[in-house]
């Protein structure tokens, strides 16, 4: 396998674990919904989704309340990070639309636009592959690790 294989495919797998660490709070709050308003079918179906994991009869009712209250801080943590990634990477990689109209002559890059733009952008790229390789990674193996413990069969 070709390095840049390689790196594609670890950037992919970077932003599908991050999409599901980042719908997990959103997702199990609806998931909650589901259960109390009397739909545990869909939100076992629905949790099922958010973690990748079992779906239908791994998710009872109660499993489902649990995992929404006991992955309440993971998945706010993680809703905040790649919140802050999402925003960060709006102004950062559309740094003209953002800062258009100020001068940006002293900005790191300048004197130029495109010297700001691309020093910014790729600095931001940095910044979020660190981002979204280590601490999102471990936050998204906790939350995965919440799920298995609670969908596991006890004897």
């Amino acid at each position: 396998m070709t390095p840049a294989r390689s790196a594609t495919r670890i950037a992919r797998t970077d932003l599908r674990t991050a999409a599901r660490a980042f719908l997990a709070l959103p997702g199990g709050l609806a998931a909650a919904v589901l259960t109390l308003a009397g739909r545990p079918a869909g939100a076992a179906r629905l949790r099922g989704r958010l973690g990748g994991g079992p779906g239908g009869g791994a998710w009872t009712s109660g499993r489902v309340l649990s995992r929404t209250i006991l992955g309440l801080p993971l998945d706010a943590a993680a809703f905040a990070l790649l919140g802050y990634a999402l925003f960060n990477s709006a102004r950062n990689f559309a740094y003209p639309l953002w800062y258009g109209d100020t001068d940006y002559h002293q900005a790191w890059g300048g004197p130029t636009l495109a010297g700001v733009w691309a020093v910014h952008a790729l600095g931001w790229l940095l910044c979020l592959a660190v981002l979204l390789h280590w601490p999102v990674r471990w936050t998204a193996t906790a939350q995965a690790t919440l799920d298995r413990r609670l969908t596991r069969r006890f004897r």
